[in-house]
């Protein structure tokens, strides 16, 4: 497992490095002292540790630009201002951790990280006689055309699927998508927006129609989303 931590405080990053280090050898972490470090580097990283409050560029700015480079790395914040947990939604926060880091809440999102990031299974694309392995969570949308679907993933791929948009609907079923319109499923986890008939993905210009019969089961679904998925402890 690949960790990041990114704080402007040396004491910190050596305090949690020291923490999660004590868990398994096996756990290999870089630290970053400010979020512009984090964004030019090349690397990817399983778990991200971010400071909200740092100097420059703030944890969620740092965030935001990950996010649209396309990282899906789970995002654990640091920060001692509740204020700014609304704000987090945009960017897909996995959890929150309150300054100074409790060892039992540590521990407790780590698990929680380490399950999500093992209850991750591939999906098998085939294009062209070739098979694509593909993560769930790396998808934006998916989009029907005729009797084939096209995948959209956050790196910018689009790969040309011959199932036909219910085949994925059910093979995505439980993952954290929703069919929102006969032409088009979405990853709940990317949705920056919803407004009108309208939502709008993260990595997406334009916004997405969602059909009126499907709009209010979308809404619950996208805010049980985020309650199961965004928690403050």
């Amino acid at each position: 497992m690949k960790i990041a931590i990114c704080d402007d405080e040396t004491h910190m990053r050596t305090l949690l490095s020291r923490k999660i280090s004590a868990r398994s050898p096996k756990i290999i972490i870089t630290e970053f002292s400010d979020g512009s470090e984090l964004v030019r580097s090349d690397e990817t990283f399983d778990i991200i540790f971010l400071d909200i409050d740092m100097p420059q560029l703030d944890g969620m700015e740092t965030a935001a630009k990950l996010r649209q480079k396309g990282t899906s790395s789970l995002m654990i914040f640091l920060t001692s201002h509740e204020e700014f947990v609304r704000d987090a939604f945009k960017v897909r926060a996995f959890r929150f951790l309150s300054k100074p880091v409790d060892d039992g809440e540590l521990a407790e999102a780590l698990d929680e990280a380490e399950k999500e990031l093992t209850s991750q299974d591939r999906l098998m694309i085939e294009q062209r006689g070739r098979i694509y392995e593909v993560r769930p969570s790396d998808l934006l949308y998916l989009e029907a055309y005729g009797d084939g679907t096209y995948i959209y993933d956050n790196s910018g791929n689009v790969y040309d699927s011959k199932k036909q948009l219910k085949q994925w609907e059910q093979e995505l079923s439980g993952k954290g998508f929703f069919r929102i319109h006969k032409s088009y499923i979405v990853s709940l986890a990317k949705v920056v927006k919803i407004e009108g008939a309208e939502v709008t993905l993260s990595d997406v210009q334009k916004p997405l129609t969602v059909s009126r019969r499907n709009l209010s089961a979308f809404r619950e679904a996208y805010l049980d989303h985020v309650r199961k998925n965004a928690r403050v402890i």
